[in-house]
């Protein structure tokens, strides 16, 4: 015998090493986690980093006032009031948002009445500002 052969464990006679069925040495021993070396508990991903300062608090001064508001609401009320003054790509995703959040208004609440005013002008104004914004670029 060489020493090659002397080396080389003999497979259990009962099992038959083929297609979807690796040598025995090889698959996963039963009670060890696959990666045990993983994602650490308490982690968190780039969405819930950004979900958590939407949430955020701050202060802002309007109309001489101290007030507090999340982040997100800031964020809205920023392009709301750039779409107001003119701003017509602020335009267009101000009403992008607002025809997407009453997408999602109806779809999770079907029983309930909610109604926005008069989609199909807001359609048409969102048709005329991205014409106007293709026009310009």
């Amino acid at each position: 015998m060489s020493s090659d052969q002397d080396n080389h464990v003999a497979p259990a006679l009962d099992y038959e090493v083929g297609d979807r069925r690796p040598p025995k040495l090889s698959q996963f021993k039963k009670g060890v986690a696959g990666n045990p070396n993983g994602r650490p508990k308490g982690s968190v991903d780039l969405r819930t980093r950004v979900a958590r300062q939407l949430r955020e608090i701050v202060t802002v001064t309007r109309n001489g006032r101290a007030v507090k508001m999340p982040k997100a609401d800031l964020i809205a009320l920023q392009i709301v009031e750039s779409a107001a003054k003119g701003d017509l790509k602020a335009a267009v995703l101000a009403l992008r948002l607002d025809d997407e959040a009453a997408v999602a208004v109806s779809k999770a609440s079907s029983e309930e009445a909610f109604e926005l005013p008069n989609q199909e002008n807001l359609r048409f104004i969102l048709n005329r500002l991205n014409g106007l914004v293709g026009e310009s670029e």
